[in-house]
This record gives C-alpha cells, structure tokens and sequence, in this order.
C-alpha cells in the first residue's frame, strides 16, 4: 500500500516521532523512505542575510536530516535524505511528495513552534490540506502525571 513513504523534519523531538513511526510502516511494508527538511528564508530576508549565515543555515539543516536518518537506523530502515531550500516548506513538501511519487507523507503534527494551543501547526495543516496522497501526523506524547 506504501511503498514509498516521505518523512518532512523540522528538528523538533516530534520530528523524531514521526521518523520512528514512518520507519515502522515501512519496515512492515517494506517501503522506500524518504526524509526531507526544508530551510526556508522567506524573501525579505534574503537581501540582508550574509553568504556566511545562508550557508550555517544550510549546515543546520542537513545536520538535523543526518540526526533524522540516524533514528531511522536506529528503527532499522535506511533512509534517503533531501535537503530542500526553495519554497515555503508546506509548498517544498507536497511537491517533492508529488515529483517522487509518494504514497505516505508524514510529519509531526507540531513542530518548533510553541504554540500549544492549536491541535496542529501551519505547516502540519498546510500538508494536510494540500498532499495528494496519505498523511500522518504524529502527535507529541502526552505528559503523564
């Protein structure tokens, strides 16, 4: 049923959830995994950015696929990574989920963002609405007492 599944990362540890429960699937499907992040700077902000701040950005991100195909070995899939870097990254991820033809997409349903309030983030409802193929959106553990 899935046998390519793309996983979008953002650093958070709901991130590594999603990665972990992705791994799963596709351990039992056997499916191809993709993991991608995008570094997205929005426009306004690219004419005053240095080369040099671009270019730690960039390092950030591929440090945080590094660390997310790490738990997917740790689950015992090997993962493709994509570092992605134009686009809004809801945008970025629906599209290389079509240009690869995936048939599960997931992501944690918050991100950074601290905003606990909202069931999902921006980017999270943005997949949601957007992909054209199946989304999980893997929830944060909750706080035992």
């Amino acid at each position: 049923m899935f046998r390519s599944i793309l996983v979008a990362v953002d650093g958070s540890p709901n991130a590594d959830r999603a990665v972990s429960a992705a791994a799963e699937i596709a351990r039992v499907h056997g499916s191809k995994m993709t993991i991608c992040h995008v570094f997205y700077i929005p426009e306004h902000y690219r004419s005053d950015m240095s080369g040099s701040l671009r270019d730690s950005v960039r390092h950030d991100g591929a440090e945080i696929l590094a660390h997310a195909a790490r738990v997917a070995a740790k689950e015992g899939v090997e993962a493709e990574t994509r570092l992605l870097s134009e686009g809004h990254p809801a945008e970025a991820v629906i599209q290389l989920a079509e240009e690869l033809g995936i048939g599960l997409l997931v992501a944690g349903a918050r991100g950074r963002a601290q905003d606990d309030t909202r069931p999902m983030g921006s980017i999270a409802t943005a997949i949601l609405l957007g992909a054209g193929c199946s989304v999980l959106l893997v929830k944060k553990e909750k706080a035992t007492a």
